[in-house]
């Protein structure tokens, strides 16, 4: 075996003996428990946001409908069957985000072994920190959407495959069989991650690439390779599937052609989390608090340059860069097909923030202490202040006054969370109002059939029925038939109902 491979080992048995005697299981989990509950407090705090609606609309069907729409969509099945499962038990936007809280809780306990195999204890504790309290990984954990989930497992594969190279399967030893383990552990995470979000595939390209950089024995590498392309094989009976999503590669997509702007925000993102729209409150402060996150998180990573360690720990540090490389691919593709955006990118990107706790481990305590509080004040303010549309407050109105012959219209946002959220009354009139059919990646797959409509049913104008609009604020719907007239504007963040009549 390489004498880099046995140096390896000779570290991360050190590191482990200390932790033992430093209690730094304690406090790990200490770290993990504040985090849980960080998560949890704010589990329900925004309404149910754009996507989100789409999850709660399709988890709410029976489980074969859910996987036919699932299908013709644009993802993997396997969060959506998580979803489901919860779904049968309890609802509301809490238990729909309990699934990506649960693996956000999970990431802390992840990335703190990355970074202790990067520099140690310090490292690893320092880096639970960061990543209890980023603003990314919170608000991720606050959405239900599958990238929390897909990024956790990203790691826990990351993490089982630098043990597995470490342990080559091939020793006649007890820590040769357990290596036989890790391997069949990694194959395992690693198809489950690519079974949650397809970018999941990319950053297992990554990884086989920062492999190389350890220089392993070629049967260690063949393993390598072997268990990652069978993890990523398995998703092969899905795809036939799922084979009606194969007809949106050619059709338009909604992420912006490569630019320095695109690349900026996207970097931006890595630590402050999705942008603040429009018309939420106190706008320009949260995005100045998103900013000072930026800062603080780029300051922490930069900071990792500073630690010695010896070149093991180099070496490490190199590793979880290159392992992060899938990003440089999407931005390549995107050169061609814009797919470079936050939340793809942040599937692959996680192991930073490892070395973001090798940095915080390299600088004064009391300058990480900053840095940490630095990030948590932006966390604690976006998962505060509503930032999604609070459409289901003006939903009960409409409930009351909708009538038989009215109709209750959406733009394509706002359609999913009607449908997901209003009552019967309100379903029986919704249609989405719209001068062409929205493009796919709408959500489309999960439309009824009659969705869609390009102007005011006749069933409505010769009855003189209402239409309740619900669009963004300022929104304008298509042109209304003679004779109907603005009648009442009621908003509430980032949404509004404006009701028409006819009449004169």
């Amino acid at each position: 075996m390489p004498d880099t491979i046995e140096a390896r080992r000779t570290l991360s048995q050190r590191d482990r003996l200390s932790s033992a005697g430093s209690g730094f299981g304690a406090r790990l989990a200490l770290i993990t428990a504040f985090g849980a509950i960080f998560r949890l407090a704010l589990l329900a705090r925004q309404p149910l946001g754009v996507d989100e609606d789409f999850t709660a609309a399709v988890v709410g069907r029976p489980l074969g409908d859910m996987l036919g729409v699932v299908s013709r969509d644009s993802a993997p099945p396997l969060f959506y069957m998580a979803e489901w499962l919860v779904a049968q038990l309890t609802g509301g936007p809490a238990a729909l985000r309990l699934v990506p809280a649960l693996a956000g809780i999970a990431l802390i306990p992840l990335l703190a072994a990355l970074a202790r195999r990067v520099a140690g204890d310090r490292a690893g504790l320092w880096a639970a920190a960061f990543v209890a309290v980023l603003p990314t990984t919170l608000l991720a954990s606050e959405n239900a959407r599958m990238y929390s989930m897909a990024g956790a497992l990203v790691v826990a594969a990351i993490l089982l495959l630098w043990r597995a190279v470490e342990r080559p399967a091939d020793e006649r030893t007890e820590a040769g069989r357990a290596g036989a383990g890790t391997w069949v552990a990694y194959a395992a995470a690693a198809a489950a991650a690519v079974w949650t979000d397809y970018f999941a595939s990319v950053a297992l390209a990554g990884m086989l690439v920062a492999v190389l950089w350890l220089r392993p024995d070629r049967r260690t590498l063949v393993l390598a390779g072997a268990a990652t392309a069978i993890a990523i094989a398995t998703i092969g009976p899905w795809l036939l599937f799922a084979h009606a999503q194969f007809e949106h590669a050619g059709q338009g997509f909604w992420i912006p052609p490569l630019s320095p702007v695109s690349v900026a925000g996207t970097f931006g993102q890595l630590f402050a989390g999705p942008p603040v729209d429009s018309g939420v409150p106190y706008r320009e402060a949260l995005v100045a608090l998103q900013v000072l996150a930026v800062v603080a998180g780029s300051l922490a990573v930069a900071a990792a340059l500073a630690f010695r360690r010896g070149p093991e720990a180099r070496r490490a540090a190199i590793f979880l860069l290159i392992a992060c490389s899938g990003v440089v691919a999407l931005a390549t593709v995107s050169f061609w097909r814009p797919l470079l955006e936050a939340r793809y990118a942040g599937v692959i990107w996680l192991p930073l923030f490892a070395l973001a706790g090798a940095g915080m481990a390299a600088v004064p305590r009391r300058f990480a202490a900053a840095l940490i509080v630095a990030v948590a004040v932006p966390s604690l303010a976006l998962g505060s202040v509503i930032t999604h549309p609070e459409t289901a407050s003006l939903l009960p109105e409409i409930e009351s006054r909708v009538g038989p012959h009215d109709l209750v219209a959406t733009d394509p946002d706002h359609y999913y969370a009607v449908l997901a959220q209003g009552g019967p009354r309100t379903l029986a009139r919704l249609h989405v109002l719209a001068a062409a059919d929205p493009p796919w990646y709408f959500g489309t797959a999960a439309y009824p059939r009659d969705a869609v409509v390009h102007s005011v049913p006749a069933d409505v104008t010769s009855a003189g029925g209402t239409v309740f609009y619900v669009a963004d604020p300022g929104a304008t719907p298509p042109t209304f038939p003679p004779g109907y007239r603005f009648l009442a504007r009621r908003c509430a963040v980032r949404v509004c109902v404006t009701t028409y009549v006819p009449g004169a």
